[in-house]
């Protein structure tokens, strides 16, 4: 028998002694084990001793020859941390992680990690070992697009499921799809796994409606699949409570939330524009402000200034709010208006609510007076800053004849639509009471399944 075969023994056995013999030997034995040096063997020494989970063997063997650890063989690819994460050889997947944690991301010829095999065989303390020295390791996919979820779910490992869902907070990594597009939600409910569709269905990270390549969410994918089972039953009343939809409806509300979305985000813009808007007309009114305070005496400027006898002027107030106590007012009145309902508006956007049809309506109202009320800002501010007639006054009521008629057709166009839709729904509602059994239809297919 040569060295190499009896360094192979000692490995099979966990014989430290004859290894220690072997190297005294031959220093260079443990070189020429490696696979890429040598074709004779499929796998190295460490390899042996980690599949038989000899401790003390696989510890000397490191000290002697640390490389091995990342050395892959000629099976499967595989390193002897996923070896040791198959048999659940705890200590040696530390012995091994302390040398080189990177060995987590290595994989194998079916791209699967020590993770992977780890949470195939079902073994939690090991995976627990690998994730608290490298956490993202669990986001590696194999070569079909499968997470370390996908591979729990079909090789029906449910407790490792929960331990990975427990342990990590990875919203990303909880709604990976593989190359079907298939969620692992999508996966355990064509798996017929309630149980696992429970642990799965509850956390709030998961997108229940997910829609795969083949524009199915996890109803649809538990209709095609349906046996009326147990296991089928157990999974419908599960979907049923967390109102998860078909893909149908999912696309929709897709929709709709991308609509409110975007409408919120414009008025949100608007209010912020009028907003500013506003507040420069507050701090710097129309007419300005006087430069220095001063009592004015002059009987001329008493009266071209239109105050009162004796009157003192401060500095940094309006000039209008002396002389021209109306004007001066309804500006004031009307910026106030415009610059109170833009912060309502921004205000009940940040306010955290939830953001429906119903509220931006509102909010669209409220955004109209504050358009208005900036219009007739603009409107009272011009007339005062023009002298003489200068066409102003002609192009001022143009303006708010145009304006007017705008919000009419605004108006008129929201009105008409309203009527419309209120004909559609008295039409369907009159329809569904003359022929009620097109009705059946609508009946919730959990109450049909609570009678199996």
């Amino acid at each position: 028998m040569d060295a190499t075969t009896k360094l192979y023994d000692a490995a099979l056995k966990g014989d430290e002694p004859s290894l220690l013999n072997l190297l005294e030997e031959d220093p260079h034995i443990l070189d020429r084990c490696i696979i890429e040096n040598s074709g004779r063997y499929m796998q190295s020494p460490l390899h042996v001793a980690a599949n038989f989970g000899h401790v003390n063997f696989t510890k000397k063997i490191i000290e002697k020859k640390p490389k091995l650890v990342e050395v892959v063989d000629q099976i499967k690819r595989s390193s002897p941390l996923h070896i040791a994460c198959a048999e659940g050889h705890l200590q040696i997947v530390e012995t091994l992680l302390d040398v080189n944690s990177s060995i987590c991301y290595t994989h194998d010829q079916e791209g699967k990690t020590p993770v992977h095999v780890a949470a195939i065989n079902g073994q939690i303390a090991v995976l627990k070992a690998l994730l608290k020295v490298e956490p993202q390791a669990a986001r590696e996919r194999t070569m079909g697009g499968e997470s370390v979820l996908h591979l729990c779910v079909k090789h029906k490992q449910p407790e490792a499921l929960r331990f990975l869902v427990k342990t990590m907070d990875d919203g990303e990594l909880f709604n990976f799809d593989d190359a079907l597009g298939n969620t692992v939600l999508h996966l355990a409910v064509a798996a017929k796994q309630p149980e696992m569709v429970e642990i799965l269905i509850v956390h709030p990270k998961i997108k229940q409606n997910a829609i795969n390549k083949n524009g199915l969410t996890v109803v649809d994918t538990h209709k095609k699949s349906r046996r009326d089972s147990i296991q089928d039953t157990k999974i419908w009343k599960l979907l049923d409570r967390a109102n998860v939809l078909p893909a149908k409806e999912a696309l929709k509300t897709t929709k709709e939330r991308a609509w409110l979305e975007d409408h919120r985000t414009s008025l949100m813009v608007v209010a912020s524009l009028i907003a500013t808007m506003a507040f420069q007309v507050g701090i710097n009114p129309p007419g300005g402000v006087w430069q220095d305070s001063k009592t004015y005496t002059s009987q001329q400027d008493i009266k071209n200034l239109g105050l009162h006898k004796d009157h003192t002027a401060y500095a940094g107030t309006s000039v209008w709010s002396y002389g021209r106590h109306f004007d001066y007012n309804n500006v004031l009145v009307t910026n106030t208006i415009g610059l109170i309902s833009s912060l309502s508006v921004i205000l009940f956007l940040i306010s955290g609510l939830p953001c429906n049809r119903y509220l931006l309506t509102v909010l669209r109202i409220i955004l109209w007076i504050s358009v208005t009320a900036t219009t007739l800002t603009y409107k009272f501010s011009v007339s005062n800053l023009t002298y003489g007639d200068g066409g102003i006054w002609t192009a001022l009521e143009f303006s708010l004849v145009a304006w007017l008629g705008l919000m009419g057709t605004i108006l008129v166009g929201h009105f008409s639509r309203f009527i419309w839709k209120l004909i559609g729904w008295l039409r369907r509602k009159s329809i569904m009471m003359c022929y009620p059994e097109r009705s059946k239809n609508t009946i919730n297919e959990s109450n049909l399944i609570d009678n199996v």
